[in-house]
C-alpha cells in the first residue's frame, strides 16, 4: 500500500497528490506550475501595461454598464487626436485607464478593477483577485 499526501498549491489553490505527479521529488510542485508565471495582481499588470511603451496590447475586462466581458486591442500614449482642454474628471480616482482604440478611432476608459486578462508582447497575463 502506497501512501500519498494531498497538497494545496499556494498559487492557484488546486489540490493535488504529490506522489501522482512527482514521485521521486522531495518538494511537491503543482501540476499547473508553468501557468503560475502568467497570474499577476491588478497592480502588477498595470505596471506591465505602462512599461509597454505605447505598444499595442489586448485586454479583457468586464464592462461596468452592462456586466459583459469586452475584449479590446488598444495602446497608451496616443496624443494625436486630443481636442484640448482639461478633463472633467480624474481617471485614476475613478479606477479608470484611458487608452486609444484604433478600431473605433476613439479614446476609451477601461475600469482597472474589472480587468480579467491582458496580452502584452505575446504573453497572456491573468489577473488574480
Amino acid at each position: 500500500m502506497k501512501l500519498t499526501t494531498e497538497y494545496r498549491c499556494h498559487n492557484c489553490g488546486k489540490m493535488f497528490e504529490a506522489a501522482a505527479y512527482y514521485p521521486n521529488d522531495a518538494t511537491p510542485r503543482c501540476p499547473d506550475e508553468e501557468q503560475h508565471d502568467n497570474r499577476v495582481s491588478t497592480e502588477a499588470l498595470l505596471e506591465k501595461i505602462k512599461k509597454s511603451m505605447g505598444r499595442f496590447f489586448t485586454i479583457v475586462f468586464t464592462k461596468r454598464s452592462t456586466g459583459e466581458k469586452r475584449t479590446m486591442t488598444c495602446r497608451l500614449g496616443v496624443k494625436k487626436h486630443l481636442k484640448g482642454g482639461a478633463r472633467a474628471y480624474d481617471p485614476e480616482s475613478m479606477n479608470l485607464m484611458i487608452v486609444w482604440e484604433p478600431r473605433s478611432a476613439m479614446y476609451k476608459s477601461i475600469p482597472t478593477d474589472a480587468i480579467v486578462e491582458a496580452k502584452i508582447a505575446g504573453k497572456v497575463y491573468q489577473v488574480v483577485k
